[in-house]
């Protein structure tokens, strides 16, 4: 068994030590911008579940004033009149 690195692409595999320089950019360009795109993805994510919190944490407060929970910003103060 050998220890070359294949890359996989239309069910054809590509050894990738034999590529030339230029795909080898290519290569680390694509798995770059995945990577990058993964983690933006995760923190559009966060973004839209911190929305989905606060815009449901709105909404109860406009509905139900009396019931109104007091919700403390990042540095520990009240947000709240």
């Amino acid at each position: 068994m050998t220890d070359q690195q294949v890359l996989t692409i239309d069910d054809k595999e590509y050894e990738i030590d034999g590529f030339s320089n230029q795909q080898k950019y290519m290569l680390n360009q694509v798995q770059d911008l995945t990577n990058k795109a993964n983690n933006l993805q995760f923190q559009l994510d966060q973004a839209n579940v911190a929305k989905d919190f606060f815009s449901q944490n709105l909404i109860s407060s406009l509905q139900n004033p009396e019931a109104e929970e007091v919700v403390e910003n990042v540095a520990g103060t009240d947000i709240a009149d």
